[in-house]
């Protein structure tokens, strides 16, 4: 039985790579057992970045319906697992980047927003469909949405259940780039680029603080950034050092 989750590490990148594109990408119990067993196999130590993205022609069209109809995948103790694996994804202490193409719906759209940054083709589709189907998100949509779109959109999109294209999604800052198909790949992989030339040590104390000081008043976000920084580190003298160079 082949696995509904790929997972390659090379070069301080993680590829998780949805892979059931027959069914575009649909999510199961099986996909989040796959999920989290790769990250709880992964050395994170060696990671400086992760790639989340989809096999074939869509990034994920959300949750199995069919096992959803059955009742095989509706227990309490199901649905806080699942959303347990999110809440791991997102709080991975290096950056994840997230590829989208094609559809990007429901729990699709949920595993999307536990990245940090996303890419999308300009014909890709995203939508909130739960109130379609007498469904309410336990995955973390109905917090993580607003936080990224604002809440007047984040209403729109889960209370009408519509479609958005890429350049709609752009505009209302639900990814953080959009491009044509044919440059999807090449965009994603200079962002990476980007993002592993940093140094991995103040990535994850970035990540950190941002996470730990979300919703906090500006004051005690400035003070919890003074008290937990630990400012430059053992890569600095030669990163400056490299830097002075490039300029000379």
């Amino acid at each position: 039985m082949t696995t509904p989750v790929l997972c390659f590490v090379d070069g301080g990148l993680c590829r998780l790579t949805l892979a059931n594109p027959d069914r575009l990408n649909v999510l199961s119990l099986a996909t989040f057992q796959a999920l989290d067993r790769h990250l709880s196999a992964v050395d994170w130590e060696q990671v400086g970045c992760v790639l989340l993205a989809g096999e074939g022609r869509s990034f994920c069209a959300g949750h199995d319906l069919a096992a959803l109809a059955s009742g095989e995948e509706t227990s309490r103790e199901t649905e806080w697992y699942e959303n347990r694996v999110i809440a791991r994804l997102a709080e991975l202490p290096c950056p994840v980047v997230g590829r989208i193409q094609g559809h990007c719906y429901t729990g699709g759209l949920e595993l999307a927003l536990a990245c940090d940054l996303l890419v999308c083709a300009d014909d890709a589709r995203f939508a909130d469909t739960h109130a379609r189907f007498d469904l309410v998100p336990v995955w973390g949509l109905s917090q993580r949405l607003p936080r990224r779109v604002g809440a007047a959109k984040a209403k729109e999109m889960m209370f009408t259940g519509r479609s958005y294209s890429g350049r709609e999604a752009l505009a209302m800052g639900l990814v953080d780039q959009c491009v044509p198909a044919a440059e999807l790949d090449a965009a994603v992989d200079a962002l990476i680029r980007d993002i592993l030339s940093a140094s991995r040590r103040s990535l994850r104390f970035l990540k950190a603080l941002l996470r730990e000081s979300e919703g906090l008043p500006l004051g005690a976000g400035l003070a919890l950034e003074l008290h937990r920084s630990p400012g430059h580190g053992p890569e600095f003298a030669a990163r400056l050092a490299e830097f002075r160079a490039r300029r000379r």
